[in-house]
C-alpha cells in the first residue's frame, strides 16, 4: 500500500497503475487527497477512493468526490458481522446511510456533514476540562 504523495505522483507519472485508491485519512488529509485526484484526472486514470478508517473518513472522502473527482465508485468500510455500521460509525451521533440504489446522500450539516457523539466522546475523557 502506498500512502506518502511522492510515491503516488511516481506512480502517475511512470504510467504503474490504471485505478488509483487513496484513503483522506491515509494520505495527508483533504489537501492530500485533491492532489491525488487531479493528478489522476490529469493522466486519464480511474480515481476511486479506498475508504478502510471509519464514517468520519467516509464522508471526507465522499465529500471530496462529489466537489471534485470524476469517481466512478467509493468504496466504503462495511463486512458484517465484524464491520458494520455501528462499528464503523460509532463516533458520530448518526451513521451514514447508504439509499437503495447504493448511493451516500450529503447531509446539510455543517463541515462534514455529521455531528459527533458527544456522550460517547465524554466517556472517554481522560483528564478533567481547563
Amino acid at each position: 500500500m502506498t500512502r506518502q504523495l511522492h510515491e503516488l505522483r511516481e506512480l502517475i507519472i511512470r504510467g504503474c497503475a490504471d485505478v488509483l485508491q487513496p484513503d483522506v485519512a491515509l494520505v495527508g488529509g483533504i489537501s492530500g487527497l485533491r492532489r491525488i485526484a487531479i493528478m489522476t484526472q490529469e493522466h486519464g486514470l480511474a480515481f476511486t477512493p479506498h475508504t478502510w478508517t471509519n464514517g468520519m473518513g467516509l464522508l471526507a472522502n465522499a465529500h471530496l468526490v462529489a466537489g471534485l473527482a470524476d469517481a466512478p465508485f467509493l468504496e466504503y468500510p462495511f463486512d458484517p458481522p465484524d464491520w458494520d455500521v455501528d462499528r464503523r460509525d460509532y463516533m458520530m451521533s448518526a451513521p451514514v446511510r447508504v439509499d437503495a440504489q447504493g448511493y451516500i446522500n450529503l447531509s446539510d450539516v455543517p463541515g462534514m456533514g455529521y455531528l459527533p457523539n458527544e456522550p460517547l466522546l465524554e466517556r472517554t475523557r481522560i483528564t478533567s476540562p481547563l
